[in-house]
C-alpha cells in the first residue's frame, strides 16, 4: 500500500472516530437530558383535593395547622369526637405539602410554599392519623378529647 493511500486511511479512521464520539456524546446528553427529565416529573408532587376543602385562610374559628421544616406543628390534635372542626394549614415551608386524612377521604391537595388552605370536617370517633401524602414521613394525629 502507497504511503498516500496509508496517511488517507489513517486520517479516515481518525474522522470515524472523531465522529463516533460525537455519537456516543450525544447519546451519552440525550440519555442524562432524558434520566433528568424522568427525576424531575418522579418528584412533582400530586395531590387533588377532596371533602369540604379550599385555599386560602379559614373564614371564622379554625385551628390552625403549620407545616415546617418538613413537619406537622402541633403534631397531635386534641379535638372533641363527632365536631365539625375547620383546620387551617399554614404551609411555612419552601416546599409543597398536603394534610391528608386517608380514613375519612379528606385531602387539602397541594398546599405551594407560603400557601394556606383549610378542611372542614366532622372529628372522627377514635384517635385518626394525618398525613402528607407528598411527604409520608410527616405524620400527626387527631385525638378525640
Amino acid at each position: 500500500m502507497s504511503t498516500f493511500a496509508q496517511q488517507d486511511t489513517r486520517h479516515s479512521r481518525s474522522r470515524t472516530g472523531s465522529s463516533g464520539s460525537k455519537s456516543r456524546i450525544g447519546w451519552f446528553a440525550l440519555l442524562l437530558a432524558g434520566t433528568t427529565a424522568m427525576l424531575l416529573s418522579s418528584c412533582q408532587a400530586e395531590s387533588q383535593p377532596s371533602g369540604n376543602v379550599s385555599s386560602g385562610s379559614a373564614r371564622g374559628e379554625a385551628v390552625q395547622l403549620v407545616t415546617d421544616d418538613s413537619a406537622f406543628a402541633p403534631d397531635t390534635l386534641e379535638l372533641p369526637a363527632g365536631k365539625e372542626v375547620t383546620i387551617e394549614v399554614i404551609n411555612n415551608d419552601d416546599i409543597p405539602h398536603d394534610f391528608t386524612i386517608e380514613s375519612i377521604d379528606l385531602s387539602t391537595g397541594l398546599i405551594e410554599a407560603g400557601g394556606v388552605a383549610t378542611a372542614t370536617f366532622a372529628v372522627p370517633d377514635s384517635a385518626t392519623e394525618f398525613v402528607c401524602t407528598i411527604h409520608p414521613n410527616m405524620t400527626g394525629r387527631i385525638e378525640r378529647t
